[in-house]
Parts: C-alpha cells; structure tokens; sequence
C-alpha cells in the first residue's frame, strides 16, 4: 500500500518533466528554422537562464517536504505561512536576477560567446532579459506546484505541466513565424503564466477542501 503511494506521487512528478520538455524541443524545431544565429543565441541563453533559476528549483523542492510535513502533522495553518514566506523569498531573489542580468548580462553571455559576436549577444540579452523580467511567475510556478505535489495532488502539477507544453508549443507553431525571436523570448514566460492560471485556483481549492474535512473555515 505504501509503494502504491509513492508510486502515485512519484510517476507523475516524473510525467511532468517529460510533458514539459515536449513543449521545449517543440520551441526549439521552430527556433531551428530562424537561423545558427538564432540557435547559437538561445543555447548560450538557456544555459545562463538556468545557472539562475536554479534558487527557484531548491525553493520548489523545499515546497515540497514542506507541504508534506504539514499535511501528515495536520497543521494546516502552517501552509499558508509558509507559502508566504517562500513567494516572499523567491520574489526578492527574482528581483536581484533581474538586476544582475540587466547590468552584467553582456559580460555573464562572454562565458560561451566571443565579443565580436555582437548580434549573438544582443539576442542573449535580449532573452535573458525577457525572462528575468517574469521571473516572479516562474516563482509561483515552482512555490505552487512543488506544494501541491507535496500535498499528494500530483495529477494536478501534471495538468499545469500540460499548460506549460501547450503555452511553448502554441508560440513555436504560431508566434515564431510571425514574431522571430521575440517570440522565442516570451515562450518561456507565457508558459510559467498559463502554468499559474492552473496552479493558484487549483492550491486554493486544495486547502478549502482540506479545511473543511477538518470541519473549519479556511483563513
């Protein structure tokens, strides 16, 4: 009985990367069509964009245990405190990641670029920037659906992570031809946004319930 839990919590959280780098390679077929350009800027801008949401991956993993914890203590006071106080955290981290991208950007890109590659590292900034302007969403997203997950409501993460593929997918089929690169710019972004338009009404819904199985009003 209990490896069937595990395997209920675990199987889909494993489901949900693989959705989301569906969406992904999706992205990259329609970047591909834009030129080595174009795929030389967003490989170095995906490599650096990464180093920097790595804070938010460890946020979303402590979620995790955290939910958990509490769910099996039954305090379930302590998940909206905590909930707080990790969008509070992510959210001075993604102010600092956008600050250090838009002054040091350029020099951070010359770790996998040359400097007379100047249209490259327009473009990696370009990306870079994009993002870490809608890095507080990505903070939701990982805050929210690592919680839920630690809640025991993994399906749900794995419906966001669909929302996530759709969103990238939707802007390499329909955006890029149109938009170019800007579009590969935003695809990140509407993602993590159509993520969260799942994943905040899903937790809310989540901690009602849990409330009122115990007979109580949710705070």
């Amino acid at each position: 009985n209990i490896m069937k839990i595990l395997c209920g919590i675990g199987i889909p959280m494993g489901l949900q990367y693989s959705i989301t780098a569906i969406g992904s390679m999706v992205l990259q077929v329609a970047v591909n069509g834009l030129g080595s350009m174009s795929v030389a800027a967003m490989t170095a801008a995906t490599k650096i964009s990464m180093f920097f949401c790595c804070p938010f991956d460890a946020l979303g993993s402590t979620m995790a245990t955290y939910g958990g914890q509490n769910i099996g203590a039954r305090r379930l006071e302590r998940l909206g405190e905590g909930m707080k106080a990790a969008v509070f955290m992510g959210t001075a981290y993604a102010l600092l990641a956008l600050v250090i991208l838009s002054r040091f950007g350029d020099s951070i890109a010359l770790l996998f670029l040359d400097a007379d590659q100047t249209e490259i590292l327009g473009q990696v900034k370009q990306y870079l920037l994009t993002n870490a302007v809608f890095y507080i969403p990505l903070v939701l997203v990982n805050v929210v659906r690592f919680m839920i997950q630690g809640m025991g409501y993994s399906k749900r993460a794995v419906l966001a992570g669909v929302c996530e593929m759709a969103a990238r997918a939707g802007v390499g089929f329909l955006l890029v031809p149109y938009f170019g690169y800007t579009a590969v710019c935003f695809a990140s972004p509407f993602a993590w946004i159509a993520a969260d338009l799942f994943l905040v009404p899903s937790y809310l819904l989540i901690i009602r319930r849990l409330w009122k199985e115990q007979g109580m009003e949710a705070p």
